[in-house]
């Protein structure tokens, strides 16, 4: 697809409508690292529980009190969601608890959560009970065929629990994402896995993220895909969407999208996802990590945290702090420097980011320009 005036048009537009959102930088979504503890031993965890001091986690008091501090100090007219990650988050005992407190401010009655799927599928009444305290959408990760996932997740028979959660989920009438990390051992299935729930569970949104270097992904993995297998999964997206998405109006359709993996070009963004991408990390997103460390996603480095929510205000630490996040410039190293893409991209999503701007990957670069030649 050639570039015209309008598809032009339409990319300018919506980057003042970024520039504008930068600029105002409102409070819209809380990504709470819950946990570091988990019930499985992924292969790939970017949240691995050997890398955490568990002692430090938040306590529930220390956790409500964060919550309501916000609703307190911050305009909440604009607030959208809260994302729950881990670790596993029901693995914390005391998770309905926090729900159940914090639920009782309106702005907080829009929550998802990223499961593995185990506790569900083990105790799937307790899916009534999240619909009281806001709870609206579940995530559950589900990583191809049974084999394939059972491998990766370092567990026998927890393909089988995540799929049963996912479908109590849509039965329920939650709104559910399966969330699938396409590595080099489960692409070549994956159409299958895709006509599999889209029959057997039903999910409002099918999310692929390809594997990156993260926690316990090293950049020698052999999970690593190639970018002859990225561009697999990019044909597999686009094929889908293009097809499919005249019905996603339809509540009972299921989406296809592909994750926060980065910028893919003008040519291509839209195209394989029903949204345009730029990484909001910092923007409009808050990262509260288990240990009471604020960062600007609950799935970045480390190296970016930000602040302590034990020792200081968290509206001092999002309009003090947060610059880099809102001013790019850092970032423009490497191959971002004579990219034509840079006023769009800004150097890309935060979790592939290092401390000195370099991203250890780019879709556009290594695959989206080979994508755009071949169709």
């Amino acid at each position: 697809m050639k570039s015209t005036n309008n598809h032009i048009e339409l990319f300018n537009n919506w980057a003042k409508r970024i520039e504008l959102l930068i600029k105002e930088h409102p409070l819209q979504i809380i990504s709470w690292e819950a946990t570091r503890r988990c019930n499985l031993n992924c292969v790939h965890c970017g949240s691995p529980s050997e890398d955490a001091n568990h002692q430090e986690e938040l306590t529930t008091d220390e956790i409500i009190g964060a919550f309501e501090q916000i609703a307190h100090d911050f305009d909440m007219s604009k607030f959208r969601h809260i994302n729950i990650t881990g670790g596993e988050p029901f693995v914390r005992k005391d998770l309905t608890k926090i729900l159940r407190a914090i639920s009782k401010r309106p702005h907080y009655r829009n929550i998802d959560i990223q499961t593995n799927g185990v506790c569900i599928a083990n105790n799937p009444e307790i899916l009534d009970e999240l619909k009281l305290y806001g709870v609206t959408g579940i995530g559950v990760s589900i990583d191809g065929l049974e084999k394939s996932h059972d491998a990766f997740r370092g567990r026998p028979g927890c393909w089988s629990k995540a799929v049963s959660a996912a479908r109590i989920a849509v039965e329920k009438g939650y709104v559910v994402t399966v969330s699938l990390v396409a590595h080099s051992k489960n692409i070549n299935e994956i159409p299958v896995f895709y006509k599999f729930i889209k029959g057997k569970i039903k999910p409002r949104v099918f999310r692929i993220m390809f594997l990156d270097i993260q926690g316990r992904t090293e950049d020698d993995s052999p999970y690593l895909p190639s970018n002859h297998q990225i561009k697999q999964v990019l044909d597999f997206l686009r094929e889908t969407y293009e097809k499919e998405c005249s019905t996603y109006a339809d509540l009972s359709s299921t989406m296809v999208e592909l994750g926060c993996g980065g910028w893919l070009g003008t040519e291509l963004e839209g195209r394989l996802r029903p949204f345009i991408f730029h990484c909001i990390a910092g923007i409009n997103n808050l990262g509260i990590l288990y240990d009471g460390k604020l960062a600007s996603c609950s799935n970045i480095s480390r190296e970016f945290i930000e602040g302590d929510l034990r020792r200081e205000k968290i509206k001092d630490v999002w309009e003090n702090c947060y610059q880099r996040y809102r001013n790019f410039e850092w970032k423009k190293v490497g191959a971002c420097v004579q990219c034509d893409q840079w006023k769009y991209c800004h150097g890309g999503p935060m979790h592939k980011m290092s401390i000195n701007g370099l991203l250890n990957s780019c879709l556009y670069h290594e695959s989206c320009c080979q994508c755009n030649k071949s169709w």
